[in-house]
């Protein structure tokens, strides 16, 4: 009743707000935990997001030509499927990744964007990240070299990239 209130005062009608089926909270949940990004922001009505502090990462993505912003969100906030996904980041288009880094035999949970055509220092920062498209699951790779070569990929994927919605 106190949200029931809040829209009185907004001057709004509870009545006016359609039901849509197949649309909730946990639908949308459930969608995100399996990467459906794109499904999930027709639900939404919009990108879904990720935000967090960037902190100090293992620095490989320097050593690779694709530094990355390295992202620490708050406890308890849902995260997307493990993956690599086209979306944005303070404007910019970005790449980012969200897994393990199997292909460094990782076991902790990295989310990393690389910001597309951007230098500067992002440490301390709040970023909140857009999740525009899954392109692919995180692999390991037989080298490093295929590694950046399918970095690239992903950059130039995330170029062509369109915002659902």
């Amino acid at each position: 009743s106190g949200d029931l209130e809040l829209l009185r005062r907004l001057d709004l009608d509870v009545r006016a707000v359609p039901l849509v089926e197949g649309v909730s909270s946990t639908r949308i949940r459930d969608l995100l935990r399996a990467g459906e990004v794109e499904r999930a922001a027709r639900l939404l009505g919009r990108p879904a997001e990720i935000e967090g502090t960037v902190v100090a990462g293992d620095a490989r993505g320097c050593t690779l030509g694709f530094p990355t912003a390295n992202l620490c969100p708050e406890p308890g906030l849902l995260v997307p499927g493990y993956g690599i996904y086209a979306g944005a980041a303070d404007g910019r288009r970005a790449a980012i990744s969200i897994g393990t880094n199997p292909h460094y035999g990782g076991g902790e949970r990295r989310i990393e964007a690389f910001l597309l055509d951007f230098d500067g220092d992002l440490y301390g920062r709040k970023l909140r990240l857009q999740l525009w498209q899954r392109l692919r699951d995180e692999l390991a790779f037989e080298s490093e070299d295929e590694l950046v070569t399918q970095i690239g990929r992903d950059v130039e994927a995330t170029r062509r990239a369109q915002p659902p919605v």
